[in-house]
Parts: C-alpha cells; sequence; structure tokens
C-alpha cells in the first residue's frame, strides 16, 4: 500500500465490487468513511475494478476464485480472506455477509426471507448464499451486525436469535452531486425524446439493477394493463434493469399491450431516467433497503413503493398512502390512476 503503513489496516471482504451495484456501492462507501477515520484500506474481492478501489481510497486485492457453483465457493472465499488477515493482522474487519468476522458483518439481504415472499415456501438444503450467511449469522463471531432496514433487523433477530443490542439499522444514503432536480430535471426533454414520449404523455417506470422475479415486474405488467383499460392511450411503462424481458414481454403481448411499454438494460446516467419519468414505482416482493427509491425522489419523481421494500420505512410516518402491498393489483392501480388525475403531480417528489 502507498499510505502510512503505521496507520491501523482496515480490510473489507465482499466477493464482487463492482460500481452498478448497491452492495458495491455500500463497500466503497464504507472504504472512505474507514480512510477518513485514519485506516489504511483494502477491499479483499474476488472481481472487481481496481480504479474504482483506488478512487474510494483503498487498495484491491485479489483473491483465487472457486470457479465451480455450490456453497463452496462461498466458504472458499471466507478461507482464503481468513488466511490473508492471518498474514496481515487488519485491526478491522467488515464481512458483507460471505465470511466471518469478530468486528462488523453489513448484510446486503435476507435470502431465507425472499424466498418466503417471493415463492412462498423455504429455501431447498444447500442453498449456497444461505449456507454461508447461515453458517455466519448463527456462529455469531461478530461484534456488530448491520442492516439496512427494520424488516432485516426483525427477521434476523428471530430466525437467528440475535440480541437487538448487537444490530444496527443503517439506512443507505445517496449520491446528490448525482441524483438532484437539477441533472434529472436538465436531461427530461432529451430522454423522453429518445423514449419517444411526447408531452402529453405520462410514463411510469420501474428501474431497478436486475432480479425481475423478486422486483415483481410481473406485477408490474398487469398493473399496466389495469391502467390502460382505465385511461387509454395515455400512459406508456418503462423497465430497466438486467435480466431476461422476455417472458414479461410476452405477458404485456398477452395483455394487448406490448406497444404500451420500453424495456431497456441499465445506463451509467440513470438520473436522466428518473427525470425522464412522471411516477416511479417499486412494487418488489421483497427489497431490502431499494437505493433507487432514494435516487428517484431526490431527482424529484414521485414513488409508489410496496410495503415489503426496506425504503418505504421512512415513509410510513408521513406518507403511508404512498405505501402498498406488493400483490394488491387493484390497489396499485387506483393510486396511480389518482395521482395522475392529480393536479400537482409535478410537485409530488419534490
Amino acid at each position: 500500500m502507498t499510505e502510512d503503513s503505521q496507520a491501523p489496516l482496515a480490510v473489507i471482504a465482499i466477493r464482487q465490487v463492482e460500481k452498478s451495484t448497491g452492495a458495491s456501492r455500500n463497500a466503497f462507501e464504507q472504504a472512505i468513511a474507514l480512510k477518513a477515520l485514519g485506516y489504511r484500506v483494502a477491499i479483499l474481492a474476488e472481481r472487481g475494478r481496481r480504479e474504482l478501489a483506488e478512487a474510494a481510497g483503498a487498495e484491491l486485492v485479489r483473491l483465487k476464485r472457486w470457479p465451480f457453483k455450490g456453497p463452496f465457493r462461498r466458504f472458499w472465499f471466507n478461507r482464503r480472506v481468513q488466511a490473508w488477515c492471518r498474514r496481515h493482522r487488519p485491526a478491522m474487519l467488515v464481512s458483507h455477509g460471505d465470511v466471518e468476522t469478530p468486528d462488523v458483518v453489513y448484510m446486503h439481504n435476507c435470502v431465507h426471507l425472499a424466498s418466503q415472499r417471493i415463492h412462498g415456501r423455504d429455501l431447498p438444503p444447500g442453498h449456497e448464499v444461505a449456507a454461508i450467511h447461515d453458517h455466519v449469522l448463527k456462529g455469531g463471531k461478530f461484534r456488530r451486525l448491520a442492516v439496512n432496514s427494520r424488516m432485516m433487523a426483525n427477521d434476523f433477530r428471530d430466525r437467528y436469535g440475535i440480541d437487538e443490542s448487537r444490530i444496527e439499522i443503517s439506512y443507505p444514503g445517496y449520491d446528490p452531486e448525482i441524483f438532484n432536480l437539477e441533472r434529472a430535471t436538465a436531461g427530461r426533454p432529451v430522454r423522453r425524446r429518445e423514449l419517444g414520449i411526447d408531452d402529453d404523455t405520462r410514463l411510469i417506470g420501474l428501474i431497478t439493477s436486475g432480479n425481475f422475479t423478486k422486483r415483481n415486474v410481473a406485477g408490474f405488467v398487469e398493473m399496466a394493463a389495469g391502467l390502460e383499460q382505465r385511461l387509454p392511450g395515455r400512459c406508456r411503462f418503462l423497465v430497466v434493469g438486467k435480466d431476461d424481458f422476455s417472458p414479461y414481454r410476452r405477458q404485456a403481448e398477452q395483455a394487448g399491450i406490448a406497444e404500451r411499454f420500453i424495456w431497456r438494460t441499465t445506463v451509467s446516467d440513470v438520473e436522466t431516467l428518473y427525470g425522464a419519468l412522471d411516477i416511479f414505482v417499486l412494487p418488489a416482493h421483497i427489497e431490502e433497503f431499494g437505493r433507487v427509491s432514494l435516487e428517484a425522489m431526490a431527482c424529484g419523481t414521485p414513488v409508489l413503493l410496496s410495503s415489503t421494500t426496506g425504503a418505504a420505512e421512512l415513509l410510513e410516518a408521513d406518507h403511508a398512502d404512498l405505501i402498498l402491498e406488493s400483490r394488491d393489483t387493484k390497489a396499485w392501480v387506483d393510486r396511480l390512476e389518482r395521482m395522475l388525475e392529480e393536479p400537482g403531480l409535478d410537485s409530488l417528489g419534490t
């Protein structure tokens, strides 16, 4: 490392660090915070971009990846991290769920709860992610467990018997230099022209990193069909993310609304997509937090969230009317229709 060798070393262990994911952004934000506290920071990962780690003030250390799928590759990563730490003796080890640590475990997801809410059943024995999460959380070696919503805190408390005093809720943030009303507004005309949206059409969008089953894109298509019946020709619908669009395209075709949909993969200037929208929706069956919700709001875009989205916890006190059950399609259609008919729609997001 190039920093002062006398400074204490902090290690962040996360299998992949790519800026396009919320987990990666969390890791980089942690690196910046640890650096500000006077630590030298190393990010231990199997995959990642060195320049992004260095921009956060950290050194990226790539560990050899086990080439085959299955629970063992997660445990292999844990072993490689432990071996590296025995050699370098860090003052702090921050785990992102796949590594045992005496310090802090930062969890991004509740895989057991997700299976129950999405599929209505428990995970099969030997599930790759569940196996390592169970090992780390049942082992209880950590001093502090950090989660990104009260929903997560309650699940881990009840599922693993972790005392509440050891759990800390840390809501993710957003970058105000990127996600703000000025940038979103400036990019709106160009982006809407690119998408083929005229001034009289309302654009409703679901923007996510991927996993369309979890984020309930099927439910979004159902909502679109219901809204099209009530307000024919007045709305278009945008889905953005990295996943297989084909089953949802077929669903839209079967519902007779294929021409009302726009499908896009993720883009770097996503703030212009938030700005292009009239309403952002996230009807996820489970979303442990959902930074996209904060980003959309920061861009001045009105939002509707499912009650199983962690970010909804920030709205429930003052804006409970913007929180709905993920599977109650009629309630979503009713609320969207009311929002579109309200004269103050353009100011709701601010």
